[in-house]
């Protein structure tokens, strides 16, 4: 048994990319395979534990990230208990109100507060460990985690990773509007009565379901090591490859008709070259990516209003096209630029 555990511990040691992967796939895989085929969904334990078991499959990436950060190299953390509970508190308390509210957005009014805290409790651990590692974990885990709680960068990329897909939205449906002979803009009455939707939807996903838990594995751990070897543009179809495998199992739930095929293999290179340059330009920091990333989701709930349109989609090509040549992509990082992985510092 101790030369197995040694085995897979020199696997991760000289092969990290690849272990990454294989168990961030693997959990995803595995935990969906259970919550589709093994889990009755008829009743409501059932319905609970295949919530629980999804949310813990969509933060594969970062368990990935930190599983092998942990084996491989574990130098011990010397902070107090006392300490670290001051940080993982308010983490966990912030990260427990946000899930209720997104939780209340979509329960049957059936199920009361005490009910939607219940659920809500053991999911908002997850965050929680994922924060209070980046503050006070191992020092190989906060290195990783670093740029999660104190970003890098000049501002206005956060605003960019704030506002592109917004823009881009609204912008699109006018457009569109304008050519079809249609008003301008749709009733803003209806933008007003969602913006709470929204808010809490940016929040949630920022926490829970493709901020953190996607981006601190994705850029902070995988494109950090990709882009040690290769350029930014080998990693961008590296990264997106391996991103619509882990997909797979969402799409085949959520998009059963299969249009959304197109969506991830016409439209999704274009987004994760633009979430490549910015945890390029923010000298690595996976708060501008996980901002981005809610960003871009926290518009599904406005899609009856401000939909995707082919005029949104060429503004995004042409926007992701431009980065490539303005930045050069296709020339490797420099061997000290903070977004490419420096072995030597971890040694």
């Amino acid at each position: 048994m101790k030369t197995m555990f040694q085995n897979l511990k020199e696997f991760l040691r000289i092969h990290p990319l690849k272990a990454f992967f294989i168990i961030a796939i693997a959990i995803m895989f595995g935990l969906c395979a259970a919550v589709f085929f093994i889990i009755p969904g008829e009743n409501t334990l059932g319905q609970i534990l295949g919530f629980y078991l999804a949310k813990i499959a969509v933060y594969s990436p970062v368990i990935a990230g930190l599983v092998v950060t942990r084996v491989t190299k574990t130098p011990k953390n010397n902070m107090p208990f006392t300490r670290r509970l001051m940080f993982l508190l308010p983490v966990w308390l912030l990260a427990l109100i946000i899930q209720i509210a997104d939780l209340k957005l979509n329960a049957p009014s059936s199920i009361t507060v005490i009910g939607l805290i219940i659920i809500a409790l053991p999911v908002s651990f997850l965050p929680t460990w994922v924060v209070s590692s980046a503050l006070s974990g191992p020092d190989n885990v906060k290195r990783m985690l670093n740029t999660l709680i104190k970003p890098s960068g000049n501002i206005i990329y956060y605003l960019i990773a704030l506002l592109t897909f917004p823009f881009i939205q609204i912008a699109g449906t006018l457009i569109t509007n304008i050519i079809h002979g249609q008003a301008r803009f749709p009733d803003m009455s209806q933008v007003a009565g969602l913006a709470y939707t929204v808010f809490i939807t940016f929040l949630s996903v920022l926490l829970y379901s493709g901020g953190i838990n996607e981006e601190a594995g994705w850029r902070g751990f995988a494109q950090k090591r990709f882009q040690a070897k290769l350029s930014p543009l080998i990693t961008v179809f590296l990264l997106w490859f391996l991103m619509v495998i882990w997909h797979i199992p969402n799409d085949i739930e959520q998009y059963k008709n299969g249009g959304y095929l197109l969506i991830r293999f016409a439209i999704y290179p274009v987004i994760t070259i633009l979430f490549s340059w910015i945890y390029n330009r923010t000298n690595g920091s996976i708060l501008a990516v996980a901002i981005f990333h809610a960003s871009m989701n926290s518009m599904n709930p406005l899609m009856g209003i401000f939909p995707v349109t082919l005029a949104g989609n060429i503004m995004l090509i042409i926007f992701a096209i431009t980065v490539v040549l303005v930045d050069q992509i296709w020339h490797k990082l420099p061997a000290d630029h903070p977004a490419a992985y420096a072995e030597n510092i971890d040694t």
